[in-house]
């Protein structure tokens, strides 16, 4: 009796098998995450930045800029590609990335910080912006949301040659491009109050948009000076009434209320016009 209780568990049991394995959709099976937070990696994006959620569905609403930087967490087989995660939720594709050692990236800044404030302090020159000028990186890429106003002086480092352009370093990974400086060495206390005194009188508009006073036609042009422009200044003269106006161009003046000079000792070439744009400042 127990072997024909044995022989019909058996045969129940080849009978169930098919029916079970029937029912199990195949599977991609990925090896276990792996943390590597503990090791400090960080990530930098190297072209494209898509996103992936945990079951590798790309993610539309959002993407990684290119050359950001990201703390990197764990990684993930998907479709047999490697992500590394980013966010809760959100993994990057391996091979969109540059991948370095979080400690031995913070030492190669703080190096190439020392190496740059080194080279200023032996150098000691000084480069004055001819215009308003843009600033790149090591890689010739502009900075985002950097320029440089017109006839404001920096402390400058080595020359370097970028996309075979010379350039010359301002500060640690920003550069411009040498045609956009004047160079000068150190000088002595009185030669440098003789050469500013020197220096054009430039005038950065403030609270602006400043309104135009046209001396032609004696009154405001509607023309108007956008915030943050930066405009040679000629004359300043000052009205009975004590509003100062600063000479623009031929006929434009602009009063002084817009305008922050960068020169301190600039309002000492003030002259008095009494009845200068009385028109307009009764």
């Amino acid at each position: 009796m127990k072997k024909n209780n044995v022989l019909i568990g058996s045969a129940l049991a080849l009978l169930i098998a098919p029916t079970v394995l029937s029912n199990l959709s195949p599977q991609t099976v990925s090896a276990a995450d792996i943390d590597t937070t503990e090791t400090g990696l960080v990530g930098t994006v190297n072209g494209s930045g898509i996103l992936v959620d945990d079951q590798g569905q790309a993610i539309t609403s959002t993407f990684l800029p290119n050359n950001s930087s990201w703390k990197l967490g764990s990684t993930k087989q998907l479709n047999g590609v490697t992500y590394y995660q980013v966010a809760t939720n959100e993994w990057i594709a391996a091979n969109n990335l540059n991948i370095s050692n979080q400690a031995q990236t913070t030492q190669t800044q703080a190096q190439a910080q020392s190496s740059y404030e080194t080279q200023v302090a032996n150098s000691g020159q000084t480069g004055t912006t001819k215009w308003t000028t843009a600033v790149v990186n090591s890689q010739g890429q502009a900075v985002s949301g950097v320029m440089l106003p017109a006839g404001s002086v920096w402390n400058v480092g080595p020359t370097v040659t970028i996309n075979g352009a010379s350039y010359i370093q301002i500060a640690t990974d920003e550069y411009v491009a040498a045609s956009n400086l004047n160079i000068a060495s150190p000088q002595t206390t009185q030669t440098q109050t003789t050469q500013q005194s020197q220096q054009p009188v430039v005038g950065t508009v403030v609270n602006g948009p400043a309104d135009v006073y046209d001396t032609s036609m004696d009154s405001f042009s509607g023309r108007q000076l956008q915030d943050g422009s930066q405009w040679k200044v000629g004359q300043m003269v000052q009205n009975k009434y004590g509003h100062t106006f600063y000479q623009v161009s031929t006929n434009e003046w602009t009063q002084s209320s817009n305008m922050q000079l960068n020169q301190a000792d600039a309002q000492n070439n003030v002259t008095s016009e009494p009845e200068f744009a009385t028109s307009v400042t009764q």
